[in-house]
């Protein structure tokens, strides 16, 4: 096996269980929150979302900064200070303490995700570029399609048992990755991304499509916000659902989503498509206004199969037209994961907030109105700028 297929493997492997145990932590939160310690849907929302607002401050402060450090250093570290945090956490009993240790787990996810991708994509293009942002999401894709269930299995046994497993996860990954980092030299020799760009004679050729896909990642994770953090509450309380089953529905998207993940990492269709980025804008309201009207298990279970292809189309889109072309590729992820994160947490917000006074029906009306308002706001500019031909190319 070559080295650079030897390096995709690592990853991977590594992408797919740093995802199963955050995906599991941020699950189970919702349940210990409510359960543990009593809280409503508006401050389990807020509460939740203060580890993705940590997120996206720090994404923006380290993004420079951890660009001197080798992409391997900047991993070990958000795994174990991810541990560590989450350790903290489930020893507070005072709501301050818990919130600052969620703002810490925040804060240290932002060393993993924009070097893992950027890493990835490194010195990659066209069917290159897609064939390894495919491995990339496959890997972390499933590890969030697994972690429902067994956040759901784990959480009736004990409520805080996903989260004493995960924070185990954490430092046995976190040592698994220092050791296998330090051992193989293909991995140990891979340079920070300020030292690659010095060394490489590289022209920026940016697609300006990255800002609309931008935006659809951000209005995916809108819905995903209220997806993760008010529809469990909702199943849970109103229709009578246990935790095991509802783990079950998002594994559903999860497994959707690995499959699309799959197949557009083949095909090249879409690439530099416009018409792909505002379709699935619009696929996303309907479905909002068809899920609305859903009240059985299996009405949920086949929109979120459906929400699942959307959603992997524009997170593909978002990372592929952000980063094709561009040098600064950390940047470029960094970008995308706050563009997801702050979707994350006004979706978990403004869900939650909707659902305590008018109920969830009205909080998936509510995301739809807001979607197709975007988007047609959204075709007016790329329409106009397309006529007049003075698309603006910012420096981002």
């Amino acid at each position: 096996m070559k080295q650079d297929s030897k390096q995709l493997l690592f990853l991977s492997i590594v992408s797919f269980f740093a995802q199963l145990f955050i995906a599991s932590v941020n699950l189970s939160l919702v349940y210990y929150l409510n359960d543990v310690m009593n809280y409503n849907a508006s401050i389990i929302a807020i509460t939740v979302s203060s580890l993705s607002v940590s997120y996206v401050i720090f994404c923006l402060l380290l993004e420079k900064p951890t660009k001197k450090i080798s992409p391997r250093n900047n991993i070990f570290i958000s795994l174990f200070m991810m541990g560590v945090s989450i350790l903290l956490f489930v020893s507070s009993t005072k709501y301050f303490f818990i919130l600052i240790n969620l703002i810490l787990y925040g804060g240290f996810t932002a060393f993993l995700w924009p070097h893992m991708a950027s890493w990835f994509s490194r010195g990659r293009e066209d069917e290159s570029l897609n064939r390894a942002i495919s491995f990339f999401n496959l890997s972390w894709g499933f590890g969030s399609a697994f972690s429902s269930i067994l956040c759901g299995i784990l959480t009736e046994i004990n409520v805080i048992l996903p989260l004493v497993v995960s924070i185990s996860a954490f430092f046995i990954l976190s040592a698994i990755v220092k050791i296998m980092t330090y051992k193989l030299s293909y991995l140990k020799a891979v340079e920070s991304e300020e030292n690659y760009n010095k060394n490489s004679k590289l022209i920026d050729k940016s697609t300006s499509l990255r800002y609309y896909s931008w935006i659809a990642v951000f209005m995916t994770y809108f819905f995903f916000g209220m997806f993760t953090n008010i529809f469990p509450l909702y199943a849970k309380n109103d229709l009578m659902i246990n935790e095991t089953r509802i783990g079950i529905l998002l594994w559903s998207k999860g497994i959707v989503s690995c499959i699309a993940f799959y197949y557009l990492g083949k095909k090249k269709f879409w690439h530099f498509k416009s018409s792909y980025i505002f379709g699935c804008k619009i696929a996303l309201a309907i479905l909002c206004f068809i899920t609305a009207y859903c009240h059985s298990y299996y009405s949920f279970f086949i929109c979120f199969m459906i929400f699942g292809f959307i959603y992997s189309m524009m997170y593909i889109q978002s990372i592929f037209h952000g980063v094709s072309g561009a040098i600064n590729r950390t940047k470029r992820m960094t970008i995308h994961e706050v563009s997801l994160s702050l979707g994350l947490v006004l979706g978990s917000i403004v869900s939650g907030a909707i659902y305590d006074v008018f109920g969830f029906n009205n909080v998936l009306i509510s995301l739809g109105v807001i979607f197709l308002i975007i988007t047609i706001i959204e075709l007016f500019i790329y329409f106009f700028n397309k006529q007049k031909n003075t698309v603006k190319i910012y420096n981002i």
